[in-house]
């Protein structure tokens, strides 16, 4: 309508510009009605559960109350500029009627176009709000899964009365600050990860003692790249869980970690008692944690391998990094 008023006002007289800005803004308030009504009542009512026949119907029924509603503002126009009255021909308003719909129709998509924006950013919210509750919750599940593995060893160095039962006590306490302080956040730098790891392996090998040997090759080229908590810990539970000691009488543990700005490749190995089969599945319940996590946190951008063999049990996960998860001084 604005448009309408300016391009056509280069060819009225200036006396004719207040009748002229009159009969463009009489037909406003049918086309605010017609816009509204159908934006408010007949889209959700009929458009978005696709009932076409009534949506098109109504429809139908709006233009033709529009257009009627049009000729008889047009002879009101008229009449205030004569002072006369008289009935306006239906083919002398076929243009403004069309101009009109084409005002409707336009209105109309905007709103329909605002409308589907704000609902895909809901359901972006909605599913980001039911993801991070997913995530919360397999961390939980996974904090007294780690507890009850740490625990049981502890409780097996007591039982023998070790010497080492104390230094346990003291790994388990740092193992525990990094749970309280640390899990909770979205991401922590890799080094961090890479020092829980290494005091759960010692914990371990307080346990083993010379049974268990752990092999490492850890290179992380920059100490501040962030990942997710815990996204290391529940392979090197797996790892002690199902794992055992091998034909030369030793427990064998190989672990592989290079990471760059660009990608992390992790590796863990495990021997396994002799004789026991090879089971199916992806693990127990730290490992399908892990996995459900990576899937929402890393979708498209990892990638999991898991070797399950008579003699070894391996993983091998590959992360890849961008600029955004290398922390800031």
């Amino acid at each position: 309508m604005v448009s309408e008023y300016f391009a056509n006002l280069v060819h009225q007289y200036p006396s004719e510009w207040p009748s002229f800005l009159r009969a463009t803004l009489l037909p406003l308030p049918i086309l605010m009605i017609a816009t509204y009504f159908i934006a408010w009542f007949i889209v959700p009512r009929y458009l978005v559960p696709q009932k076409w026949f009534w949506f098109l119907l109504w429809c139908v029924v709006v233009a033709m109350v529009v257009f009627y509603f049009r000729i008889k503002w047009q002879e009101v126009v008229n009449y205030l500029r004569s002072e006369q009255y008289y009935p306006v021909p239906v083919h002398k308003m076929l243009k403004n009627i069309i101009r009109d719909y084409s005002i409707i129709a336009l209105a109309v998509c905007i709103y329909i176009i605002g409308d589907y924006r704000r609902k895909q950013k809901l359901n972006e919210e909605l599913i980001k709000a039911r993801a991070e509750a997913e995530i919360k919750l397999l961390k939980g599940q996974l904090h007294p899964h780690f507890l009850f593995n740490s625990l049981n060893n502890i409780y097996s160095l007591a039982l023998s009365k070790s010497d080492l039962t104390a230094d346990s006590i003291l790994k388990l306490t740092e193992l525990l600050d990094y749970l309280v302080y640390r899990a909770s956040l979205d991401t922590v730098p890799l080094a961090k990860e890479v020092q829980l790891l290494e005091n759960y392996l010692g914990l371990e090998q307080l346990r083993y003692g010379e049974k268990l040997h752990i092999s490492s090759d850890i290179v992380v080229q920059n100490d501040a790249i962030n990942v997710t908590p815990l996204i290391l810990l529940p392979f090197a539970e797996n790892c002690f869980k199902h794992g055992g000691v091998a034909q030369d009488g030793v427990f064998h543990v190989d672990i592989y970690l290079h990471s760059d700005h660009q990608q992390l490749l992790f590796k863990m190995s495990n021997s396994k008692k002799k004789g026991k089969a090879p089971q199916n599945g992806s693990g127990g319940l730290g490992l399908q944690n892990i996995q459900k996590r990576l899937n929402l946190l890393y979708p498209g951008r990892h990638q999991l391998l898991i070797s399950n063999t008579e003699e070894q049990y391996q993983v091998e996960l590959s992360i890849r990094l961008y600029e955004q998860n290398v922390a800031r001084p």
